[in-house]
């Protein structure tokens, strides 16, 4: 039951924090950077990693990383900051094949 509390109180500050990041970019004019920190910002909040310690459980990857690599001594976060590179590589390129159809289609 713990585990569920957690959890959602993870989605509530994910959402909070997701909201912030709206507002935040809110004033910038060009609209792939805004959707690329916006897309990015989501993946980073949201992406889960299983916690090296305990089996079985799972916490969002960038906090694991954070963990593993500054709190345990024998701790490896280089498998959660890989996951979190392929997510932004993902959504880079998602983005940029987006972009480019987009201006296929104007032009």
């Amino acid at each position: 039951m713990a585990e569920i509390y957690a959890w959602v109180i993870v989605a509530v500050a994910g959402l909070a924090t997701l909201a912030g990041v709206f507002l935040l970019t809110r004033p910038i004019e060009h609209a792939f950077l805004k959707t690329l920190l916006r897309c990015l910002a989501a993946v980073w909040l949201l992406l889960p990693w299983q916690i090296g310690v305990v089996e079985g459980k799972y916490a969002p990857a960038f906090i694991v990383a954070i963990f593993e690599g500054l709190f345990r001594r024998d701790g490896n976060p280089w498998p959660a900051l890989a996951a979190l590179a392929v997510g932004s590589l993902a959504v880079l390129v998602v983005l940029l094949v987006a972009e480019v159809v987009k201006r296929m289609r104007t032009s």
